[in-house]
């Protein structure tokens, strides 16, 4: 079985990819380890090569079973049987990523690229089979693994459904609030 674990950084991949490979008992592939153990990125921001990352896990079509997880995961198009994009609440996501020291410009770009779907957009063009969301923000990193592997047992078309247009709406001032992606929603 060949599984596909991405979305923004701060929705849980790793911890929950952890966990599912050990229940599943399939080889975990990081993205980010890979790329730090095959000197795939450069720069201070550490940006990523996706045609050289893309040739570099060709090795993937020789493998019957593994996970791999990563951000950059919807970008590439690796054999995968199931693809799950982990979502988060924008308010919870800005605080995971708070606690990591993200810089403004870091925390804004991932703001948006969850609020814009960004990751389950890219995988749904980059894959055969349509990307499962699962939406992290109040489950334990167990209840989302479990969640994943049910999916798989069950075949499932679908998890759960996401959408944080109205989180866009009050970013944009449509709305009656409006979220401050360095501080929060004010009203």
């Amino acid at each position: 079985m060949k599984i596909v674990i991405t979305g923004s950084p701060g929705t849980g991949k790793t911890t929950i990819s952890k966990l599912l490979s050990k229940q599943l008992k399939l080889e975990l592939i990081s993205i980010k380890e890979h790329v730090e153990q095959n000197n795939l990125c450069e720069g201070e921001e550490c940006e990523v090569d996706i045609p050289k990352l893309k040739k570099s896990l060709e090795f993937l079509e020789e493998k019957s079973d593994y996970i791999i997880e990563g951000h950059l995961a919807c970008e590439l198009e690796v054999p995968a049987d199931f693809v799950f994009v982990l979502r988060a609440d924008p308010e919870v996501l800005r605080e995971r990523l708070s606690e990591r020291n993200y810089n403004a410009e870091k925390l804004r770009e991932n703001l948006m690229a969850e609020i814009l779907d960004y990751c389950t957009q890219r995988s749904q063009a980059s894959y055969s089979v349509s990307p499962l969301e699962l939406d992290t923000s109040s489950k334990t990193p167990k209840e989302c693994a479990d969640a994943i592997a049910s999916a798989i047992k069950l075949n499932k078309k679908k998890l759960d459904d996401v959408d944080y247009s109205d989180s866009l709406s009050r970013l944009l001032g449509a709305g009656p609030s409006t979220i401050d992606i360095h501080g929060g929603i004010s009203e």
